[in-house]
């Protein structure tokens, strides 16, 4: 994951998360010889992770805020623009995950009230453990 990327995820999560970040995963980088030829891999890596995490908060901001509400939407091109700028494998499990994400509470959350605020902050945690986690195997 490039600085520049690692940076923005750091901080946009860390602004919405509200409590210290949860003690980070055991994690693996992301390796294109992990890929099968199909593109699958057996286990989501930590920016795949990240992307899901995006996803959920995304729609939990577009219910919660109304269909201006697109913050996460568009962090998530931004790393997308950076991690996986052109079309292959890589880049569309990334956006699976972010679509499953967004899809697992669409399915689930009818309304926004204190639960999808308790939920937005634990995925909040969750997603800055995991960029600080990013942050340590990439940069530091």
């Amino acid at each position: 994951m490039t600085r520049r990327a690692t940076s923005l995820l750091a901080a946009l999560l860390a602004a919405a998360a509200l409590a210290v970040p949860s003690a980070a995963q055991d994690l693996k980088p992301y390796d294109p010889e992990d890929e099968a030829e199909d593109g699958t891999a057996s286990s989501l890596y930590p920016v795949e992770q990240l992307s899901g995490i995006m996803g959920e908060l995304h729609y939990i901001a577009y219910a919660c805020e109304g269909a201006e509400a697109q913050r996460w939407r568009n962090a998530m091109q931004e790393m997308l623009d950076l991690e996986a700028p052109t079309r292959g494998p890589f880049r569309q499990r990334l956006v699976d995950s972010f679509n499953q994400g967004f899809r697992y509470h669409q399915q689930r959350r009818t309304r926004c009230d204190a639960e999808a605020e308790v939920e937005r902050r634990r995925l909040a945690i969750q997603g800055r453990a995991l960029s600080e986690t990013l942050r340590r195997e990439y940069i530091d």
